[in-house]
């Protein structure tokens, strides 16, 4: 079958003639010694085992410990973010892409802490240079061949065109008490929407995600839903619709009335060190 409009150009039929003895030759040697594989997409399974080790060595109920990773500083963990810094993710299918910046994002995360380990917070990160750089605006971080800031993984990348989704916002982890939990295993392609909707709604129906004021009636929620509120209401129509539809039990019913206010959690900002 031809593309419509194409024009078709007929070759003389070729004599068939006995391949050349060097020809055999080379053709046993490309066969005995193949060239270098080409780039694989997606994470290859050496750096998706690399920090899957890592997460499950040391992420313990969705805190990480720090000490233990310094001290270790295992192989798995420096393989993987020299593979981070190499790899090509403009090659990956649009799920593979954001699986790969989330995986990045929380990576870079905590090497970031444990360039300055220990700290109390990642907001003790402060001035350089005479200038006020915190930790997520600071040009540290060598990820897919450019030096980046987590700032701009996260609102330049993961939050922009097709990599846009507003789970997201619950599947990276800032190295505090009061974001979402890190998982301990890496975010993968196949398993990406499960696990977004995972994170979501067990941190949203977590103590981090809401409390309830029965006699004030006023539902409080995290204050990550103030901060980045339109996206949620992009995905939801509205923030106490976006609530509904992923809340349980009493908390949803609070949402479902309009007679409850919704107001906003305070912010812990303590490292989330397992200590």
């Amino acid at each position: 079958m031809t593309r419509r409009g194409a024009t078709l150009t007929f070759f003389p039929r070729m004599r068939a003639t006995a391949p050349h003895p060097r020809a055999l030759m080379a053709a046993v040697l490309v066969l005995a010694f193949p060239g270098p594989a080409l780039p694989q997409a997606g994470a290859t399974a050496s750096a998706r085992d690399d920090y899957a080790a890592v997460l499950s060595r040391y992420v313990e109920g969705g805190d990480v410990r720090y000490g233990l990773l310094f001290t270790e500083n295992p192989p798995e963990w420096r393989r993987y973010l020299q593979w981070l810094e190499e790899a090509r993710p403009e090659r990956m299918t649009v799920d593979e892409q954001r699986a790969f910046w989330i995986n990045a994002y929380n990576a870079r995360v905590i090497a970031g802490v444990l360039e300055r380990y220990p700290i109390d917070s990642v907001r003790d990160v402060g001035f350089i240079g005479g200038r006020f750089r915190g930790f997520f605006s600071r040009r540290e971080h060598p990820v897919a061949g450019k030096v980046r800031t987590l700032d701009e993984i996260e609102k330049e990348i993961l939050f922009e065109g097709a990599l846009w989704d507003e789970r997201t916002h619950f599947a990276l982890n800032c190295a505090t008490r009061s974001c979402p939990k890190l998982r301990a295993e890496p975010y993968e392609a196949s398993r990406l929407d499960t696990q977004l909707d995972f994170q979501t709604r067990t941190f949203l129906n977590g103590p981090q995600g809401h409390r309830i004021d029965p006699a004030g009636r006023v539902l409080y929620v995290s204050r990550i839903l103030k901060w980045y509120r339109e996206d949620f209401e992009r995905a939801g129509g509205s923030l106490r619709e976006y609530l509904i539809r992923n809340l349980t039990g009493d908390a949803a019913a609070a949402a479902r009335d309009e007679a409850w206010k919704i107001e906003y959690l305070d912010y812990d900002w303590t490292l989330n060190d397992v200590m």
